[in-house]
């Protein structure tokens, strides 16, 4: 199956949190192929910062968790670059749904290109692309049912 993930899903992935079992566990199951946004690495190295900041991470697992992602960028996600049409896309979603502008760039990445699931850990962004006829899921939820 084709599915895209969402920053605040791929972040599970990276640091332990709610959901980060069901989100390798579909990783490994179900997923053929995992879209992501090249924002996505903008948007992790940011909520990284702001863990490291709040003292709720170290130095040391904030760079283990970055490591980890780089490796990961070319060996194991397909990244969607932001191009033009992409960006006019997700101007219209933001604007329909109230959307932050890093929110309709994911969902506009994963409508434009045809991911089967879209997987996040946003309750106002699975709501849009249920909106939008995007089937969605929240590892936060448990297990994934097929």
């Amino acid at each position: 199956m084709r599915v895209f993930c969402d920053t605040s899903a791929l972040a599970k992935r990276y640091v332990q949190e709610p959901g980060s079992e069901e989100l390798e566990e579909l990783f490994s199951s179900v997923a053929t192929e995992i879209f992501v946004s090249t924002l996505a690495f903008v948007e992790f190295a940011s909520a990284l910062g702001r863990k490291l900041r709040n003292k709720e991470m170290t130095k040391a697992e904030v760079g283990k968790a970055i490591k980890e992602l780089e490796k990961d960028w070319s060996e194991v996600f397909t990244w969607i670059p932001l191009e033009d049409t992409l960006a006019e896309a997700a101007s219209a979603i933001a604007f329909q749904h109230s959307l932050k502008g890093a929110d309709a760039v994911q969902l506009a990445s994963a409508r434009e290109f045809g991911s089967e699931l879209f997987i996040a850990s946003d309750h106002r962004l699975i709501a849009a692309a249920k909106k939008i006829g995007i089937n969605s899921y929240n590892p936060e939820s448990g297990p994934y049912r097929y």
